[in-house]
Formats: structure tokens, C-alpha cells, sequence
């Protein structure tokens, strides 16, 4: 199902194999002034096909589906819209598969007890270059990052991927979701010293946005 496209709105394409689940997402996200319900799925598969034709700024995908892997469907709708922002909607997050979605492509992570506030929150922020994450699994990255930062710190003060420690610092303010302004006042800079340096550690480490420099330190981390 399709509707008349807003520029001003974030068009959402929700994918879901439960009825009940896409049809409350939907009831409450048309109730929104900047928010555009403009399709809905109940597989990764028709996720895809739908994607070509509504070019969704945002797909809400249920982590658990029948049929393709939420993992290959990131993948596979990422590889194809790449632009599309993908948000998943989890049960719980109590093992690797958040940093496996982050990995996969995915640019935020949430449970399915969210209310329905802070989903829109999330639909929106996402498009506003940021990476919403769940804090219990903010938490498991901020310990990850907190040790690789210990034991990865060379003898000329740089850290994996030749970043400095500022650069690292920054880093760990993105893993938690914090914005160019957000990240400035806590490190007392301009945010154009902080789009500097967020610009570097991109070059550095070969990641197009925030969601890829997490995941790059968080595999960098897991293989080691």
C-alpha cells in the first residue's frame, strides 16, 4: 500500500510477519506530522521488492522472521538501497546479534517494548545521521570500546586504525548516539573541530557513516 509522497515527511516501510505488529506501527505512525507510513511486508523478501518502488527513508524490520535471515535481509536490502536507513525491532538483546545487525548494515537497534514515542524518536533521529541503539546493548559497546581502548593503545599514543585518542574519544560519544553538538560540548570543541575529526577517523578506518565506524572497532574487537 502505497501513499502520496511528502519531501518533508520520513517515508517508513515497516516489515513485520505479525498482522497485529505492522497494523499498530501503522495506526500510530500515520498520527504523526513528520512521519509518512507508506508500506508495510511480512518478509525480508517483499521488503526488497516493495523498497524499489516506495524508497522508504526508513524500513522497521522485526529481527525475527520466517524464511531470510534478518542478518542477510540488512545485507541484501542494503546492498540494493543503500540510502533506506534500517532500524530493527528486536525481542531482546541479550546476545551477538545487535553487533551482528549493526555490521550487517542496520543504523539503529530497539526492542519491541519501545513506546511508541520513542520509536518515532528513533525513525527521525536515524534520519538526522544518528545511530539509536538499545542502552542495554549501548552499554555492552561502551564496555567493549572502554577495553579495546586499554588494551589497543600503542606506545605513540594512537589506537586501532592509527586513530588518536581523541579521535577514539569522539568514537565512544558515537557508539552512544550522541550528535556533532552533543559530542562538542562534552569534549568542549566547535562541532566543526568535531565533523574534522569525525571526517578522519572515516578516512582512517574506511567507513562511509557513524553506524560503519562502530561496527569497524566492534569486529575489530570480537576477532580479537
Amino acid at each position: 500500500m502505497e501513499t502520496s509522497r511528502t519531501a518533508s515527511k520520513v517515508r517508513v516501510l515497516v516489515v513485520d510477519d505479525t498482522t497485529l505488529m505492522r497494523q499498530g506501527i501503522k495506526s500510530f505512525l500515520e498520527k504523526r506530522s513528520t512521519i509518512e507510513f507508506v508500506g508495510e511486508a511480512s518478509s525480508a523478501e517483499e521488503a526488497t521488492e516493495l523498497a524499489a518502488t516506495l524508497q522508504p527513508d526508513v524500513i522497521l524490520l522485526d529481527q525475527d522472521m520466517p524464511g531470510l535471515d534478518s542478518i542477510e535481509a540488512i545485507k541484501l536490502i542494503k546492498a540494493r538501497h543503500p540510502k533506506s536507513e534500517i532500524i530493527v525491532l528486536a525481542e531482546g538483546a541479550d546476545d551477538e546479534k545487535p553487533f551482528r545487525t549493526l555490521e550487517a548494515g542496520a543504523t539503529g537497534y530497539v526492542l519491541k517494548d519501545i513506546t511508541p514515542e520513542n520509536l518515532a524518536r528513533a525513525v527521525e533521529g536515524v534520519c538526522n545521521g544518528r545511530t539509536l541503539i538499545h542502552p542495554h546493548v549501548t552499554r555492552q559497546l561502551v564496555e567493549r570500546f572502554r577495553t579495546l581502548a586499554r588494551e589497543q593503545t600503542k606506545t605513540d599514543g594512537t589506537h586501532l586504525g592509527g586513530l588518536t585518542t581523541r579521535e577514539f574519544e569522539i568514537l565512544l560519544e558515537m557508539t552512544k548516539g550522541a550528535t556533532d553538538r552533543e559530542i562538542a560540548n562534552k569534549i568542549f570543541v566547535s562541532t566543526t573541530t568535531v565533523k574534522s575529526h569525525i571526517r578522519s577517523i572515516f578516512r582512517k578506518i574506511g567507513a562511509r557513516n557513524r553506524t560503519q565506524a562502530v561496527v569497524y572497532v566492534l569486529k575489530n574487537r570480537l576477532i580479537t
